[in-house]
C-alpha cells in the first residue's frame, strides 16, 4: 500500500489553526447574537477594572433612585393626610365660631359626638402607614403615633382662660425627624411627627369642644382659645405643606441628575462592552473562509502519497 508524506508536524499545525479558528468563528457568532464583547470580564480584561468600577457607580445610583421611590411615596402620603386634616380643622373651625356667634351649638348637631368624629380622623389620618411603618411617630416606626386619652377630660385652663401644650396626651413616638440619604454626600430631613404644634392645637381645641359646654360659666373664653389654636394649627399646616412640598421638589431635582448620571454610565458600560457587529460580520467572514481553507488542506493532506508526490 503506496505511504503518505504528510508528516505528524504537518497535521498537527493545520489541526491546531482549524481549533483556533473554530474557537474564534464561536466567539465572533456570539458577539453578534448578544451585541456584546465578550461573556466574562476576561475577553475584556485591558478594560476590565475600569468597567468594574463603572458597574458599581451605577448600582450605587441605582440604589439611590430607588430608595427615593419610597421616600417620594411617604412624602406624598404625609401631604395626603396634612390636606385631609385640613378639612376637619374647617369643620372645627365653623362650629366653633357658630356657638361663639350665636351662644349655641347649631340645631341638629350633637357636639360631644362631633367631637368625636373629628378625633376619629385625626387618628386616621396621623396613624397612617406605609410598608408597615408609621410616619408620624418618628423614628418609633412601629409605634401608632396617636393613641388619645379621653377626650372628655379637658386641658388645663390659666387664669386667663387659655392652655397650653400637651401633645403627651396623645403622643406616642419620639422627637426624631425622619431623614434619608439621597445623593452622595445630601441627606434630607423629611419626616413629620404628631407631635408638631399644628397637630397638637387641632386636638387640644377638639378636646375642649367636647370637655366645655354652653352652660359653662367661661365658656365663651373657653371656646375662643380654641378658636385661637384652630387659626394657628392652620397657619402651622400649611407651613408643614410648603416644607415637605419643598422636599418632594428636592428630591425630584436630585432624581433626575441621577437619572442623567445613570444614563451617562450606562453609555460608557456600553461602550466598553457593546461588539462592533460589522466588525463582527467581516471578522467572521474571514475566519469562515480560513476554516473552509483549512478543512480543505486537511483532504489534500489525507490523499498525497509517494506515488502522487512523484
Amino acid at each position: 500500500m503506496p505511504a503518505r508524506i504528510a508528516d505528524l508536524a504537518s497535521n498537527r499545525l493545520v489541526q491546531s489553526t482549524i481549533t483556533r479558528t473554530q474557537a474564534r468563528l464561536a466567539d465572533r457568532q456570539l458577539q453578534i447574537s448578544t451585541l456584546q464583547k465578550s461573556q466574562d470580564y476576561a475577553g475584556i480584561s485591558d478594560s476590565s477594572s475600569r468597567l468594574v468600577t463603572l458597574e458599581a457607580s451605577r448600582r450605587r445610583v441605582e440604589q439611590f433612585m430607588e430608595e427615593h421611590t419610597f421616600v417620594q411615596l411617604r412624602m406624598d402620603v404625609m401631604l395626603n393626610s396634612i390636606d385631609a386634616l385640613k378639612t376637619t380643622l374647617n369643620d372645627v373651625r365653623g362650629l366653633l365660631s357658630e356657638a361663639l356667634d350665636d351662644g349655641t351649638i347649631p340645631s341638629g348637631i350633637d357636639k360631644d359626638d362631633f367631637a368625636e368624629v373629628k378625633m376619629s380622623e385625626i387618628e386616621d389620618y396621623l396613624n397612617v402607614r406605609v410598608n408597615g411603618r408609621y410616619l408620624f411617630a418618628g423614628s418609633k416606626t412601629e409605634t401608632k403615633p396617636v393613641q388619645p386619652g379621653n377626650l372628655d377630660t379637658a386641658p388645663t385652663f390659666d387664669a386667663s382662660n387659655n392652655t397650653a401644650a400637651e401633645p403627651s396626651f396623645y403622643y406616642q413616638g419620639d422627637d426624631n425627624t425622619l431623614k434619608a440619604r439621597i445623593n452622595e454626600g445630601v441627606e434630607i430631613k423629611y419626616g413629620v411627627t404628631a407631635a408638631d404644634s399644628g397637630f397638637e392645637k387641632l386636638i387640644r381645641a377638639v378636646r375642649i369642644l367636647k370637655s366645655v359646654d354652653i352652660g359653662d360659666a367661661n365658656y365663651i373664653a373657653k371656646y375662643q382659645d380654641a378658636l385661637d389654636l384652630v387659626i394657628s394649627a392652620k397657619e402651622r399646616l400649611q407651613a408643614l405643606e410648603l416644607d415637605v412640598g419643598t422636599k418632594v421638589e428636592q428630591l425630584s431635582t436630585t432624581n433626575s441628575k441621577l437619572n442623567d448620571t445613570r444614563n451617562f454610565l450606562s453609555g460608557i458600560i456600553s461602550d466598553i462592552e457593546s461588539a462592533d457587529t460589522f466588525t463582527a460580520v467581516a471578522e467572521l467572514t474571514q475566519d469562515q473562509t480560513m476554516l473552509e481553507a483549512s478543512y480543505a488542506t486537511v483532504v489534500r493532506l489525507s490523499r498525497l502519497t509517494l506515488t502522487s508526490f512523484l
